[in-house]
């Protein structure tokens, strides 16, 4: 089987980005910042051609995608939707101020536990557990179920283009991609990957292999092979 180039990029910065709110199953559009680095990247990816563009049913994976393809010198892909490349719900916490939860924290989980989760190696996935922790539902997914369901949409596409080497394009958002990444042992920033950086994860024969994590393509050693 041949070689499948994932480029995995998160959204460009929203609204409720810009206003440090909690956005999970909650669209917000791009702001004008979040539409210049989604043509920055776009303008860092312009030679490479891509066989198909993926974004989640949201409308700012859609605008992203929309503003790299604009850069784009090669022929234009088909672009499809897939509601499992969504992000995680954040359920009673939608659209909550970032400020506004610690307190809420502090009193649920206590200053030790938040400490210990952003001093796990795999934070991502206990920064998940402690919105759960606090939410005290089932409607927030756990880190594996949203694993889960990320491997499964690129798994389907990844098999849809294995008779030849070949870059897909996959527009995300944070927290999903983040916690992917982080299950394949790659290194994940602390406050999860950047809005409109490339994260690049090879497949070939049903497995992934992580190439590298929220850059620019400039950065890649090996981009002359795949333009």
């Amino acid at each position: 089987m041949a070689t499948v180039h994932f480029y995995l990029v998160r959204h460009g910065q929203t609204k409720l980005n810009r206003a440090a709110r909690l956005q999970g199953i909650t669209d917000s559009p791009l702001t004008a910042k979040g539409i210049r680095m989604a043509k920055r990247l776009g303008y860092e990816l312009r030679n490479l051609e891509f066989r198909a563009v993926y974004t989640s049913d949201l409308k700012r994976t859609q605008a992203t995608a929309k503003y790299i393809l604009e850069e784009n010198q090669r022929k234009i892909p088909p672009i499809y939707r897939d509601p499992d490349l969504r992000e995680m719900s954040f359920g009673q916490f939608e659209e909550a101020k970032n400020m506004k939860l610690i307190p809420q924290a502090l009193r649920t989980l206590g200053l030790k536990k938040i400490i210990r989760a952003f001093l796990n190696e795999e934070h991502v996935s206990e920064l998940i557990r402690l919105f759960r922790t606090m939410d005290g539902t089932e409607e927030i997914e756990n880190a594996a179920q949203l694993n889960t369901r990320f491997r499964r949409a690129l798994r389907m596409i990844g098999g849809e283009y294995q008779d030849r080497e070949c870059n897909i394009l996959i527009v995300t958002h944070g927290l999903i991609l983040s916690n992917f990444i982080e299950s394949l042992y790659g290194e994940v920033p602390l406050f999860l990957v950047d809005n409109s950086r490339a994260s690049l994860v090879d497949y070939q024969n049903g497995e992934f292999k992580v190439r590298y994590v929220n850059q620019l393509r400039q950065e890649d050693p090996d981009e002359g092979r795949r333009s």
